[in-house]
């Protein structure tokens, strides 16, 4: 029997008495129905003794308002792709941007960054606003992971302007353009790119509108290159989750 697994954002020993906070203690009691002496799996996301994993904990009280877990064993698992992937995402609405980022979890992408693009819908949202879509698209990041076994936390990046991803770098860098004279397909069996010295990805994807002429020449300047799926275009969210599974099967863990 598999059981249910959850992130806490605290430091984690074994034998440690814990009282988890109030999301989990209403989803454990009051969704799965667990009771005193049920398990679960807790990870932090962080290293103990230097290897990744989860640790088995036993519910030693499970009431309406309060769950206390005691800390079990140690279990080691780590199931990341060898291909590092970062996702910089342009902002799209809300429900496509949720079911992205939830995807590309599972898909095994490292990072994600979501983009303020110049056809993005969210270009004025106020400070307070923006900061409570990062805790919220953390939240569905830190859910994925829960849900597709992972134990190393998906970090959501502070959102950018399509100028700073110059800040990030990659053995290969791609950019999503529905007209680009190359496939994906046809730079992977051109030889462009020696599959030995793939180690990371960058893929940038526009919004619903796609990027403007600008964006895509500005980003062309700064080594991405521009590549098509296919004939058909793709929503924003089909495409990267389209591109991500697409490398993880040339050059990660896909097969």
């Amino acid at each position: 029997m598999r059981l249910s697994r959850f992130f806490i954002d605290c430091e984690l020993q074994p034998g440690q008495s814990l009282q988890l906070p109030p999301p989990l203690v209403n989803y454990i009691t009051n969704v799965l129905r667990l009771k005193q002496g049920d398990y679960i799996h807790l990870f932090n996301g962080c290293p103990y003794n230097g290897i990744y994993g989860e640790f088995s904990a036993q519910l030693l009280e499970a009431g309406k308002r309060k769950v206390l877990v005691q800390l079990g064993q140690f279990l080691a698992r780590d199931i990341e792709s060898p291909l590092k992937v970062h996702l910089l995402q342009g902002i799209s609405r809300s429900e496509r941007m949720d079911f992205t980022i939830q995807k590309a979890v599972e898909l095994g992408c490292t990072q994600i960054t979501s983009v303020f693009t110049e056809r993005s819908n969210s270009r004025k949202l106020k400070a307070k606003q923006l900061e409570k879509k990062q805790q919220h698209w953390q939240s569905v990041a830190d859910s994925a992971c829960e849900q597709s076994g992972r134990t190393r936390r998906v970090l959501i990046q502070p959102a950018i302007k399509p100028y700073e991803i110059e800040k990030f770098s990659a053995d290969l860098q791609l950019l999503l353009v529905p007209d680009a004279d190359q496939s994906l397909a046809e730079l992977h069996m051109q030889g462009e790119q020696n599959v030995g010295d793939i180690k990371s990805v960058n893929i940038f994807i526009g919004p619903e509108g796609g990027l403007s002429p600008g964006e895509i020449e500005y980003a062309c300047s700064q080594g991405y290159l521009g590549v098509r799926l296919g004939p058909r275009i793709l929503r924003t969210e089909t495409a990267g989750l389209t591109t991500l599974s697409v490398v993880q099967l040339l050059w990660g863990d896909l097969s």
